[in-house]
């Protein structure tokens, strides 16, 4: 049930002369779809992007950015990270670290020697994790609502979580209701402050995401948990050029759950080397579809200055 990109965005897309294929790519841990957005005269001098989503979202969160990066002659890819969207569950338990493989196994596909990586909460952690380890590859990182997570010692560079032997089913905390009240409570989530039209994109991938997770539980096959990633060394070690953007509103809506958005984006900011911050207004949890045009020219403004005219982006493409 992955999300499919809005008919308004395929329009405007074919329109600014954008071409948009997809691609699926088998990895070790599985099959890894992706989505390339492509202008039709390219720049060599611009890095590429290599795009990561939330959690519980898919590359349905770049649909009305990814145009607006590419119409500047700049490739675009967003991935569906395993168990999200149209890529499959992973084969075994797997880390986070394992998953921004997957996206460097899409970056080798089409060629893309150097390329820059950007996430958003989830995809933000992927992004991180491939541009300290592979600074030879990460040109540049843009971090929508970053959130830093503290690692738990026991389970931080372990691949799977202190739930079971592999192959020992999982306990679903999903719970189902006769009266269809679990689906209801998935509309309700975001319905405060997404319109009708993503509220059904969003609820289509949490539903993607929730259905997927159940079936892997059953086979004792757990993604390691955003708290297990050791955010703190692998940020520490990030030495290319980033963009950290918050939203105004995420911080707000996260901050009443007792997340303390505010207080863990600024101490994850912190961590990194070479970090550049700015604010999005309104800039809800869904910012990137919601505020599209801020988010791309923030973007732009930030590659112009720090990544393509730095010479970071020289031969991007093998």
């Amino acid at each position: 049930m992955a999300a499919s990109v809005p008919l308004a965005c395929l329009v405007s897309t074919a329109s600014m002369g954008i071409s948009q294929k997809s691609g699926m790519l088998q990895t070790k841990l599985g099959a890894v779809h992706y989505q390339v957005h492509s202008p039709s005269k390219s720049s060599s001098e611009l890095a590429p992007v290599l795009a990561f989503h939330m959690s519980p979202r898919s590359t349905d969160e770049y649909a009305e950015a990814a145009p607006l990066i590419s119409a500047t002659g700049r490739l675009m890819v967003a991935i569906d990270e395993l168990g999200y969207g149209r890529s499959s569950n992973p084969v075994r338990s797997c880390s986070i670290d394992e998953i921004a493989d997957c996206g460097l196994a899409v970056a080798d596909e089409l060629g893309l020697k150097r390329f820059v990586a950007a996430g958003s909460l989830l995809g933000c952690l992927v992004s991180i994790s491939l541009a300290s380890r592979y600074p030879e590859r990460v040109c540049g990182t843009v971090l929508t609502n970053l959130y830093h997570y503290r690692a738990k010692a026991e389970e931080a560079g372990s691949s799977a979580e202190s739930v079971g032997a592999e192959g020992t089913p999982i306990p679903d905390p999903w719970t189902l209701s006769a009266d269809g009240e679990h689906l209801i409570d998935l509309w309700k989530r975001r319905s405060s402050w997404l319109d009708d039209e993503l509220n059904t994109r969003a609820v289509s991938d949490e539903l993607t995401y929730l259905l997927n997770r159940r079936r892997r539980y059953q086979q004792g096959i757990r993604i390691q948990d955003a708290s297990a990633f050791d955010f703190e060394a692998a940020a520490r070690a990030v030495r290319c050029p980033v963009l950290c953007l918050r939203g105004e509103g995420a911080a707000s809506v996260l901050d009443k759950f007792g997340l303390d958005f505010s207080g863990q984006f600024d101490k994850g900011v912190e961590m990194l080397a070479d970090a550049d911050v700015a604010l999005v207004s309104p800039g809800s949890i869904n910012l990137i579809n919601q505020d599209a045009e801020k988010w791309a020219a923030h973007v732009q403004a930030f590659l112009d200055a720090k990544v393509d005219n730095g010479g970071s982006a020289d031969a991007a493409r093998a």
